[in-house]
């Protein structure tokens, strides 16, 4: 299942000749956005079905239909067993461990090599892992205390500290000069792209008050009810938009200051079934995005990842960035601008979550805010 939601923007403001030229721009992103997502779904399904006919094949189709109505069982009895009043007294690990060995014993019964199924649950996993990847153009982000000497050496205006300090514009007439944007800002760009099968349920909720410079990304991806070789994945972003003029024709720079609000990675899996497993992944990202016919996509510096593979029931919450703390990206245009063109620039967020389970459910949560403390763009030299 892929459904794939257009963006959502604000560029009225901007001078006419930049909103024709960022609003053909952003069309052409859902266009090629589009183009990949439905070969992502295909590609996807494909891979499950081929795992599922590989599963079908090694069991048999009498032993294949008896473990799915045993499996389907087995969750029955479980359920029962928990239920009040004797359910509140009743152990639940042992109970699961009871269910779990159940599998082995099932197996063991049918002559059916418990590894040969592992190896058909990796090699579905591997190949998920290649569908579900994220665009080339990525560099990595910086948490600007632990690296000040490159902070500093990148822009003049860092020998003060750009929130605080006396800001002084540079009215030379160098064309690769910097400009400095800070809140507030008026113009906004967002948007949502899931890919999933039927068993889960995939969404989003955006942070966006641009006045503020005050981005943000909340995927979820749930899947209550398991099945065989299931599939998801959110990409949304959030970004707040201003217009730049280019003084020379080349590659638009930036520096993006943002200070970290909320950056957190979430999973709980339950196995339902002795063989299960389960990969989840999620990657936040500063963006840029120049939209520009030139452009062709928008360029990213990876902030935080998660990444857990399990056939157990777990729960994980890390928090790998600093609350309060200030981090930087260094990020160019994925193509040049005209000079004296006005054009919109975009800076903020951009998340993508993946996951692949074979039985097992999963319940996967990552937030990210940003405060845009300031953007510095030039063309660059």
């Amino acid at each position: 299942m892929v459904s794939t939601c257009k963006t959502i923007r604000n560029f009225r403001q901007f001078p006419m000749e930049a909103q024709r030229s960022a609003d053909g721009a952003a069309q052409e992103r859902e266009r090629r956005l589009q183009t990949i997502t439905k070969k992502r779904s295909s590609k996807a399904a494909k891979l499950s079905a081929h795992a599922s006919q590989r599963l079908q094949r090694l069991l048999g189709d009498d032993t294949w239909a008896d473990l799915r109505q045993l499996m389907q069982q087995e969750r029955l009895t479980f359920r029962d067993l928990l239920q009040p009043p004797q359910g509140l007294r009743s152990p639940y690990a042992k109970l699961n461990k009871a269910r779990k060995h159940k599998a082995d014993a099932f197996l063991r019964s049918r002559d059916v090599r418990r590894e040969a199924i592992a190896a058909i649950a990796t090699d579905y996993h591997d190949s998920l892992t290649d569908v579900f990847t994220v665009d080339d153009n990525i560099s990595t982000g910086f948490h600007l205390s632990n690296n000040l000497d490159k902070w500093l050496s990148l822009s003049p205006f860092h020998d003060h500290a750009l929130p605080w300090g006396v800001f002084e514009p540079d009215d030379s007439q160098d064309p690769h000069r910097w400009e400095v944007f800070r809140p507030p800002f008026f113009g906004f760009n967002f948007g949502f792209t899931p890919v999933h099968n039927d068993n889960f349920v995939v969404d989003r909720i955006h942070t966006l008050n641009p006045s503020v410079g005050d981005v943000g990304i909340s995927i979820t991806m749930d899947n209550s009810d398991a099945g065989d070789f299931d599939y998801a994945s959110g990409d949304a972003f959030s970004s707040i938009a201003f217009g730049f003029v280019p003084p020379t024709t080349g590659l638009v720079e930036v520096l993006i200051d943002a200070q970290c609000v909320e950056a957190t990675h979430r999973l709980e899996t339950e196995d339902e079934w002795g063989w299960s497993n389960s990969g989840t992944g999620q990657r936040n990202f500063l963006m840029l995005d120049v939209l520009h016919p030139n452009v062709a996509e928008p360029s990213y510096a990876e902030m935080s990842v998660f990444h857990e593979e399990t056939d157990d029931d777990e729960s994980f919450l890390q928090e790998k960035l600093t609350r309060g703390a200030h981090y930087f990206a260094q990020l160019f245009s994925a193509g040049p601008v005209p000079a004296g063109q006005s054009v919109v620039v975009c800076a903020g967020t951009r998340s993508f979550d993946i996951s692949g389970t074979n039985d097992v459910s999963i319940d996967s949560t990552s937030d990210f805010r940003w405060f845009i403390s300031s953007v510095e763009v030039r063309v660059s030299p």
